[in-house]
């Protein structure tokens, strides 16, 4: 299994959906299949992430969305890895520096961690 199949291009945004009646931006981080825990796949996790987490500075969607909720939400096919889930808990004070809220689904339901970081 390579990043790319886990997560496809590192760049790119998956998925990006807005709410104008409540003014909220969802931005879908998608996970395929089993996500090890390995270093190597760690960081490509924290890149695509820290790629969503830039572009919600930059001067395009700035201009678009500047005043609206931002939503990032990872999502897993299957349960990852502990590691990924451990490291994932410690993403929400970084999320929460762009100003974005982080939320986390696997197998299509959504999951929150009994104790955040």
């Amino acid at each position: 299994m390579t990043i790319e199949d886990m997560f496809g291009d590192l760049k790119k945004i998956d998925i990006l959906a807005e709410k104008s009646e409540t003014k909220e931006v969802l931005m879908v981080l998608v996970c395929n299949c089993f996500i090890d825990g390995s270093p190597q796949t760690q960081k490509a996790l924290l890149d695509k992430m820290e790629g969503y987490l830039n572009h919600t500075q930059s001067e395009v969607f700035q201009a678009e969305y500047a005043d609206w909720s931002v939503i990032l939400r990872v999502t897993f096919d299957e349960e990852p890895d502990q590691l990924i889930l451990a490291l994932l808990n410690k993403c929400y004070p970084w999320a929460d520096d762009y100003a974005v809220k982080l939320e986390f689904e696997i197998g299509g339901k959504q999951v929150r961690f009994v104790e955040q970081s």
